[in-house]
């Protein structure tokens, strides 16, 4: 279990210590940017505007900034088997820039140019944080207060477009008045007398379900895989009849590059029961923008 940003750090590179140019040019950006302040994250799994889903060498959360670094011979072929328990950023207006290993002419590039370009790149960087410190919006990357609520709290709403996450399920409960220690299942109804609920969804395979996010992120397809799934899913439309204004805040389940747990918020979702199933149901995005509920709590 990863304990501090330096037993991060450490981990991070060292999964590269297989992948020559990744590991030279990540390495000395790091080493030149020497900045502990700036967050940075290894090979994140991304949704693109058009849908289409990516690895991403080199991802800087603060800065909506992304590094594609292209070696000879570079696979971008996602295996899915191996990447659908993987935590993905949305990258609506995030910034991609490349370095090219090899040159127009198909030849690798002398050192010095490589040099060159990494270090241009770390400029950017700089001038980004600069830039985001003028205009006051510049948060310190804080390990301790990465995944907690209460920065979501006081600013008063969550964005899919923020990439919000937690490690735990309470934190994103206390966004919605959970005032308890610890909490194990599947879903928590928000206690504001609305019948709205929390939802943290595996989107993938699991046991009786095998749950499914679109990759536009409007809809969730919940399927079940045997008969108890069956059952379940006609407990859950009956109950959405009887409640028909019933709002589902998700926080998808998944891991980070390197295997810690994660949950995302990925929208606000309502049930479909017309475009529903005894096999299937549908969950339908109305909002990406959830406002923060403190005002009731319960543990």
């Amino acid at each position: 279990m990863i304990q501090t940003k330096t037993d991060y750090i450490l981990r991070s590179l060292r999964k590269l210590s297989h992948k020559t140019w990744e590991l030279f040019i990540i390495t000395r950006i790091l080493h030149e940017l020497d900045d502990d302040e700036i967050e940075f994250v290894t090979q994140q799994l991304v949704r693109r505007p058009d849908a289409s889903r990516a690895l991403t060498d080199l991802y800087f959360p603060q800065l909506d900034l992304h590094l594609e670094i292209d070696e000879p011979f570079h696979n971008y072929q996602l295996r899915t088997d191996q990447l659908r328990e993987q935590d993905i950023v949305l990258i609506t207006g995030h910034r991609i820039e490349r370095i090219k290993v090899l040159d127009e002419a198909g030849q690798q590039k002398p050192l010095h140019r490589i040099r060159f370009e990494v270090d241009n790149f770390v400029s950017l960087i700089k001038k980004l944080k600069e830039s985001q410190i003028k205009k006051a919006h510049f948060i310190a990357w804080d390990w301790d207060k990465k995944f907690s609520s209460v920065p979501i709290i006081e600013r008063g709403y969550l964005d899919v477009e923020d990439n919000v996450t937690f490690r735990k399920q309470t934190e994103a409960m206390r966004c919605f008045g959970f005032i308890g220690k610890g909490y194990q299942r599947g879903d928590w109804p928000i206690p504001d007398g609305t019948h709205d609920r929390i939802w943290f969804p595996r989107l993938f395979e699991h046991f009786i379900w095998h749950n499914e996010l679109t990759a536009d992120g409007k809809y969730i397809f919940e399927r079940a895989l045997n008969d108890e799934g069956v059952r379940s899913i006609a407990k859950q439309l009956k109950d959405a009849e009887a409640h028909p204004e019933r709002k589902i805040i998700v926080f998808a389940k998944a891991k980070d590059p390197l295997g810690a747990n994660l949950l995302r918020y990925v929208g606000t979702f309502v049930i479909n029961i017309y475009a529903s199933t005894k096999w299937e149901i549908r969950f339908d995005l109305i909002r990406s923008r959830e406002p923060i509920r403190v005002g009731y709590q319960r543990n």
